[in-house]
């Protein structure tokens, strides 16, 4: 368990990975990024025509270096993950034809500076990204070596120590089997002997007594020999394995014995073989069926299901926020708390039902001649139950759940293919924070038609086919429309419109997403300050993901935007989630407050749905919350979402902050928000999400109504 819990233990190349070649990564794009500006800063007119080759080779090169870090990414997935290793070749030859592109890029591009003579900033760069290239392949064919044999550290483990302990146990179970054979046999020895001493008496006294010889004969057969063959017969069928018959219901005291003993035996022994396949079927902690159980249970379930042409369900749940329990409270919290998840797990389903611990706190339900719409209604069934608070050692703890579901035959017709789409679905589920999420090939990240977005992706980068909605954002208090948020759309060629949900994981991880980032960002500060020049004093809020709040250079990218179009910094508000947060604290924060210092409004997107969020609010230059509108959206189906939104909104105020509620799609919900003294509403109650002409219409119709006296009140 430490070599597991350890990532430096478990996968000895992360220590490379995560150490030197993330540092020399993140320098090279640092070298790259900082000879394209100084490039960049001088007009194209001044630029020579070799500062211009200077330049393009630099982009290309930064794109090559970023084509190969995503390659070198999908080579540790399926190593550390043993996802896909029969790719694990041709990803490495890919990794190697990249490298060799990038090693002549920057190779050509410091030839160029120094021939040239361009500036010292941009020479010292390129030979450095050339260096650095180096550097980074040399850990690379590191990472190569470690993995060779030793790329998971509890192989040794296992074969050294786990292993042996089964070759000593089931020797341990031979030599038991053997001394029972033994046993029986020198048993068997003695009552045949006996048996023929007895069958010589009685031939000499039925040579006188012929009639009591037949009686004689008569109680013997019925008394002896039957049950003696019979005990040895089941001797021998109990050392072979095989199913024992009943023994016989004797008075003589001997063989009651005899037939008494061998009972015992052979209770004890089925005892102890149940035993063991018990602790080899079942998780210690909960007494649940392992991984092992679980599969062999599927198998059976699929064949059935075949054969009756009936369809299965497997469910994939995990705790959400378990290891801060477990790391806050101890091992043995987690434990308890554990148990209880499966406890809650057996009672709200069927008996024909499986519920299996995967291990840690990922569990997997089997639901057997269920169809979708039940097997969602049950996973809802499951999600409610396990979303209550538990209370464990004096602790009222409350984790939320995230459930992945793949149905039997549609999303899989295999075992294994099953089990894997509905940990896909699970993780889907985990990063858009739905609870639950029924398997979607589309967002499946391994996947042919996921693989096929990709490609898309860059194409639409290329040919700009985004595009900008903008959902209006409306003052409680005045009834008026404050402000905008940019909503991004992709308008495929063949799918027609792609929603957010759908491509942005791909792009931030093949690092897409800096480019369609800025899109955005330029994009929209265009249209407000077109509006703005209609007359529309109005905000713009704009969403940063993780790779924008890790850029360093992201406020001086800002700034020069809002000074190219001439945008006043306090009309901009800029979106981030807990998760932007939470991947390099010290990074976000230094770089909202730079953002903060240019008078840009920061706003907490999704509050409410985060397990820290109340940790950053102190420490970070937060201007507003955003309640996240799965709590909006279910108020009046649950009295808990109304109190939470009541909390936030108290809570905001109470620290000087103002609250956008997401969400409102009713009079009701309005009534309410307004009664809390809610700041701002944004939802379909106020307007759906609108394009530019349509919305300059919203608002010259909106600003009539209040002149009317019409607004929402």
């Amino acid at each position: 368990m430490t070599v597991r819990q350890t990532a430096n233990l478990m996968y000895p190349a992360m220590r490379i990975a995560n150490g030197e070649m993330l540092e020399v990564n993140q320098q090279f794009l640092f070298e790259t990024d900082n000879a394209i500006r100084v490039l960049e800063e001088k007009t194209q007119a001044r630029l020579s025509s070799q500062e211009r080759s200077m330049l393009r080779l630099l982009i290309d090169a930064h794109d090559k270096w970023q084509g190969l870090i995503s390659a070198y990414r999908l080579y540790l997935i399926n190593r550390l993950g043993s996802l896909h290793e029969d790719v694990l070749p041709t990803q490495i030859n890919d990794i190697d034809i990249l490298f060799n592109r990038v090693s002549d890029n920057t190779r050509e591009l410091s030839r160029l500076a120094r021939r040239h003579n361009l500036d010292l900033e941009v020479v010292v760069a390129t030979e450095q990204m050339h260096l650095l290239s180096g550097q980074w392949y040399g850990g690379f064919k590191e990472v190569l070596r470690i993995n060779t044999g030793n790329w998971r550290g509890d192989i040794p483990l296992m074969t050294d120590k786990i292993h042996p302990l089964f070759v000593q146990l089931y020797q341990r179970l031979d030599q038991l089997d053997d001394a029972l054979k033994q046993s029986a046999d020198v048993d068997l020895a003695k009552q045949t002997q006996i048996g023929g001493t007895i069958m010589q008496s009685l031939w000499g006294v039925a040579l006188f007594v012929f009639c009591v010889a037949i009686v004689s004969l008569i109680v013997l057969e019925y008394n002896f020999i039957r049950p003696i063959a019979s005990v040895a017969r089941s001797l021998k069928d109990e050392a072979q394995g095989k199913l024992v018959e009943q023994l016989p219901d004797v008075q003589t005291t001997e063989i009651r014995d005899l037939t008494d003993a061998f009972r015992e035996m052979r209770q004890q022994v089925h005892s102890r073989q149940m035993a063991l396949e018990h602790i080899a079927m079942h998780d210690s902690l909960t007494s649940l069926p392992n991984r092992i159980l679980l599969m062999d249970r599927l198998n059976q379930a699929i064949n059935n299901a075949r054969k009756r042409q009936r369809t299965l369900a497997l469910v994939m749940l995990d705790l959400d926020r378990f290891k801060e329990i477990n790391d806050t409270l101890g091992h043995q919290t987690g434990d308890a708390l554990l148990q209880q998840v499966g406890a809650r797990l057996r009672e709200v389903l069927r008996d024909s039902d499986t519920v299996a611990r995967l291990g840690g706190d990922e569990f997997a339900v089997l639901l057997t001649s269920i169809n979708e719409t039940n097997a969602m209604r049950i996973a809802g069934t499951i999600l409610e139950a396990l979303e209550k608070v538990y209370e464990v050692y004096e602790h009222s703890l409350y984790v939320g759940v995230s459930l992945g579901v793949a149905i039997f035959p549609q999303h899989g017709e295999t075992a294994e293919i099953l089990l894997q789409h509905a940990d896909v679905a699970m993780y889907v589920a985990k990063r858009s924070n739905n609870g639950i999420t029924l398997y979607d090939t589309r967002r499946d990240q391994h996947s042919v038609s996921q693989l096929s977005v990709l490609s898309d992706l860059r194409e639409a980068v290329e040919n700009q086919e985004f595009y900008l909605e903008y959902q209006p954002e409306l003052s409680m208090s005045t009834g008026a429309i404050i402000g905008v948020e940019a909503l991004l759309r992709w308008r495929h060629p063949v799918h027609g419109i792609v929603m957010p949900d759908d491509f942005i994981s791909t792009a931030e991880q093949t690092g897409l997403i800096k480019r369609i980032s800025q899109w955005v960002l330029d994009k929209a500060i265009q249209d407000c300050v077109r509006l703005h020049t209609l007359g529309h004093k109005i905000s713009l809020s704009v969403n940063l993901s993780v790779w924008d709040i890790q850029e360093t250079s992201l406020a001086n990218a800002i700034r020069n935007k809002l000074e190219q179009y001439a945008f006043p910094a306090d009309y901009l508000m800029l979106e981030i989630t807990e998760r932007v947060m939470m991947a390099e604290p010290e990074r976000a924060r230094q770089v909202l407050k730079e953002l903060d210092k240019m008078g840009i409004k920061i706003v907490i997107d999704d509050f409410g749905t985060g397990f820290s969020s109340l940790v950053y609010l102190k420490n970070l230059p937060v201007n507003m919350l955003k309640v996240d509108k799965s709590f909006v959206m279910d108020m009046f189906k649950d009295e808990s979402n109304a109190t939470i939104v009541h909390s936030i909104v108290e809570l905001a105020h109470n620290l000087g902050l103002q609250v956008i509620a997401e969400g409102v799609e009713n009079d009701q919900t309005w009534i309410w928000l307004k009664k809390w003294h809610c700041d701002i509403a944004q939802g379909y109650y106020i307007s759906h999400p609108l394009t530019l002409s349509d919305l300059e219409h919203y608002l010259i119709s909106s600003v009539k109504e209040r002149l009317l006296g019409k607004s929402v009140t």
